[in-house]
């Protein structure tokens, strides 16, 4: 005989309860949050900022108790996992760069505060110096929290693991891990927030100069924040959050990055030889300009060439597009009745 009615029922209300508390945790809770930091970096840059500092607290002492339990479990012999550290590993150039994309998201971001110069206080001092710290910082914490999680887990495991440190803290911290996947989401936050800060500024200064609709060059008279800009970085993060699949999301958004890192350090240099006597904030060597430019056309055309994939030609053309809009707007100065309209009125 089959299972009792009752029995259907409960396995049907379980079902659909889990369908919708999947469906809230993938999409509607990132939608709301995206939308709360939109409004935040819309009413207050100063509110941003101090939202991110509480979001730095919280990450740090996060990876610092991480590494704290790992140091003391390094002392107490657990290092098995550490040995051999890279049998199986690849020594192939070009899908080393393909590996890289993945190392490297974790540290996007340190190009941010560049774009966010006008904001600075003595930027020719305090740009430097936040980058000479920041950096190994962040180095040193991320590289040390990768040995503790090697005091509990083997490669494979830590590889098959859905959220890492939340399979390193099941096996540590007991009761405690209920608030890592908390904490995992305020350093989430935190990322999301900073990105959204930076990149607002980045579509401003386009548009002022002229590669956006002018709309985007405007601030709020009285906040002093670029909402427009803001709505539309939020607007494009929120379409990233649709797909699911983060390793392909992180891939062809380096692969697009680094074109643009790249791009960026050669118009540098060549304004270095044909912009000679321009009044410079800041001066970078000639020498540090060119490996860049090396390192970025190697993780360009590396993992083209490990791993060719159709979403690369799609990211291409997606850049490439840009020149349809280029050529007439910004190059042929031409403007639309709706635009020379807007600016009458």
């Amino acid at each position: 005989c089959g299972p009792s009615p009752e029995v259907v029922k409960m396995t049907a209300v379980f079902t659909i309860r889990m369908f919708i508390i999947l469906f809230l945790s993938i999409y509607v809770l990132p939608l709301l949050f995206k939308v709360m930091l939109i409004n935040i970096n819309s009413i207050s840059a100063t509110a941003a900022n101090r939202l991110n500092i509480v979001f730095v607290i919280c990450k740090v002492a996060t990876i610092l108790t991480v590494i704290i339990i790992g140091i003391i479990r390094l002392g107490q012999g657990h290092t098995q996992n550490l040995q051999n550290s890279f049998a199986g590993t690849t020594t192939k150039p070009f899908k080393v760069a393909l590996a890289f994309y993945s190392g490297l998201w974790a540290y996007d971001g340190w190009n941010s505060l560049n774009s966010v110069t006008e904001e600075l206080k003595n930027p020719k001092r305090n740009l430097w110096l936040s980058i000479a710290l920041a950096l190994p910082s962040v180095i040193v914490l991320y590289l040390f929290t990768n040995i503790s999680y090697f005091t509990v887990m083997s490669k494979a495991a830590l590889l098959s693991s859905n959220a890492v440190a939340v399979t390193w803290g099941e096996a540590v911290l007991g009761p405690v891990v209920r608030a890592l996947p908390i904490l995992i989401s305020i350093s989430a936050l935190g990322g999301g927030n900073g990105s959204l800060y930076a990149a607002s500024r980045y579509c401003l200064v386009g548009a002022q100069y002229g590669y956006l609709p002018k709309i985007f060059s405007c601030i709020h008279k009285t906040r002093l924040t670029p909402i427009p800009t803001v709505f539309l970085q939020g607007f494009i993060a929120i379409l990233l959050c649709l797909p699911s699949n983060i390793e392909a999301l992180i891939d062809f958004f380096s692969f697009a990055a680094w074109i643009f890192y790249g791009l960026t350090f050669l118009a540098t240099l060549i304004c270095k030889y044909t912009k000679k006597n321009a009044d410079r904030v800041i001066n970078i060597p000639v020498p540090l300009v060119i490996i860049i430019i090396l390192i970025a056309a190697y993780l360009v055309i590396g993992p083209v060439i490990a791993q060719p994939d159709i979403g690369f030609l799609i990211a291409s053309a997606i850049i490439l597009s840009g020149l349809l809009f280029y050529y007439p707007f910004v190059y042929r100065k031409i403007e639309l009745n709706i635009i020379s309209n807007a600016k009458t009125n």
